[in-house]
């Protein structure tokens, strides 16, 4: 119950803030710089969690690359195991290879 009571004041303090700031009025400046602030804070907190997400995924398609390996590697059958290394090695070099645009004739 005391501790009820040692909070009184700070709940009365809350009360008087927000009826202050209700009645508060920013002028055109002060809002414009408001809402830049807010537009720049969003924008890094998109970035950041943006850079996250792709971590993420880059992280769950080398796992899922891992256990593909991993899986085929544990076949006996070694013509299969020759194939898909095949398989992987044309996908790497299309990959590396330069990004050419095609001219219509």
């Amino acid at each position: 119950m005391d501790a009820i009571e040692g909070m009184k004041p700070l709940l009365q303090l809350v009360f008087h803030l927000t009826d202050k700031i209700r009645r508060f009025k920013l002028s055109k400046e002060g809002k414009t710089k408001a809402e830049k602030n807010r537009a720049r804070v969003e924008e890094a907190f998109l970035k950041a969690t943006h850079a996250v997400r792709a971590e993420q995924a880059q992280q769950k398609r080398e796992e899922r690359k891992r256990v593909e390996r991993e899986k085929m590697l544990q076949i006996d059958d070694p013509d299969k195991q020759r194939k898909w290394e095949e398989r992987e090695h044309r996908r790497q070099m299309k990959r590396r290879a330069p990004k050419m645009k095609q001219l219509k004739v």
